[in-house]
């Protein structure tokens, strides 16, 4: 079973997610510019939502380079003296990195980013980030425990990755969030996880234009200690207000298996999948903008087959408002009859669809599906009827 998820979202001014040089992010589609927010920024945003928190609490993984710490921290917790738990920390420090010789302006880099971030030195590190599961942290720190014939001191990195292994062999169900978006990783200690739910970047099916916001911040005291009362600071953001189309694809039989054949936490993690991706917001200069906007259309399909289409094409021609429909009722407007051509077009094998609409305009949306409804709550448990034990 594949169960597709379109979303229709409009944001106030705002700049949710930048580039490099603090730009908002933009991309050509249909020859035409359009505003962007990138899939990471997406699917973290979902991650670290309290929807999906609160739901999934021990289910969900972490994401971190201080996984050395964290596993020092436990194993003193646990009752390991602080030496032989530094021990390990320091040895977990060599999991990932390349055998590899660096070049000399590799190691000139290197060196460099030591300085600047001497100030962390304190903390042991992992060589990349590490996405993992309480429970692979638990099952690794429970062996460590147990097993009282291991030497640390005697360890090298090879049989430190045995160590790992062995712990993690008899562990079929991956977190729920390493389940979803996946793991890719070139240490051997964890495998690789294939994601079973696809998110695209998010494009506005508006033409993208861009504004800047030139400002100061006056020195309070300013009066006090200088003749003059101007600014202690110029400044100019860049932002933009746009309608996104989002789009996202889960493999329910692939996700089912990834989490251990739970199909009850397999319903709770999809459910709060679409409330976390449906009111939750990335957070690129929120503190400035505060563009937090629920969407305006919500349309889930469910396919007997795993054929992914995402509809994005429907906005191949900017949409504009018009003298009857606003942007974003033209939205849902342009999309609803695209989605339905689509279907009939390449006779889809559809399960069941339904949608979530917020609009003041009758049988808008209609052509989508014939399931309507005014409550995201009440599509949410549609879906349920169909992600179900």
């Amino acid at each position: 079973m594949l169960i597709e998820i379109h979303i229709l979202q409009n944001h106030a001014p705002s700049n949710l997610n930048r580039d490099d040089t603090g730009s908002v992010k933009d991309c050509v589609f249909g020859g035409v510019t359009r505003t962007r927010i990138s899939s990471q920024c997406l699917k973290r945003s979902i991650r670290k939502s309290s929807f999906f928190e609160d739901s999934l609490t021990t289910s969900l993984g972490g994401r971190t380079k201080f996984l050395p710490e964290e596993v020092k921290k436990r194993l003193i917790e646990k009752g390991i003296t602080a030496e032989i738990a530094q021990i390990w920390a320091e040895k977990l420090t060599t999991i990932g990195k390349s055998d590899k010789k660096k070049s000399e302006g590799e190691e000139k880099t290197k060196d460099k980013k030591k300085e600047v971030d001497a100030k962390q030195e304190a903390f042991l590190e992992t060589a990349q980030l590490m996405f993992y599961g309480e429970n692979e942290l638990n099952k690794i720190i429970d062996y460590v425990v147990a097993d009282k014939d291991i030497d640390i001191k005697k360890i090298d990195n090879k049989g430190l990755i045995t160590i790992i292994q062995k712990a993690l062999k008899d562990l079929k169900a991956k977190p729920v969030d390493v389940a979803l978006f996946g793991r890719m990783t070139t240490m051997e200690a964890f495998e690789d996880v294939s994601a079973a739910c696809q998110v695209a970047h998010a494009i506005s099916v508006n033409k993208h234009s861009v504004d800047f916001d030139y400002f100061t911040a006056v020195d309070d005291l300013s009066n006090t200690y200088r003749e003059d009362s101007g600014s202690a600071h110029l400044g100019e953001t860049e932002f933009t207000s746009a309608c996104f189309y989002k789009y996202i694809a889960i493999d329910y039989d692939a996700f089912v298996k990834s989490i251990g054949e739970d199909k009850k936490l397999a319903q709770v993690a999809i459910s709060a999948l679409v409330n976390s991706a449906a009111l939750s917001n990335p957070t690129g200069k929120q503190n400035s903008f505060a563009a937090h906007n629920p969407p305006h259309f919500i349309g889930i399909e469910i396919k007997n087959k795993k054929i992914p289409v995402n509809l994005a094409n429907a906005f191949i021609k900017p949409v504009a408002p018009d003298n009857k429909l606003s942007l974003n009722d033209k939205s849902i407007e342009v999309f609803a009859k695209y989605a339905k051509k689509n279907r009939d077009a390449f006779s889809l094998p559809m399960k069941d669809q339904a949608h979530f609409i917020f609009t003041n305009e009758d049988n808008l949306g209609n052509e989508f599906s014939d399931k309507s409804f005014v409550k995201l709550f009440d599509l949410i448990a549609w879906l349920e009827t169909h992600t179900g034990v």
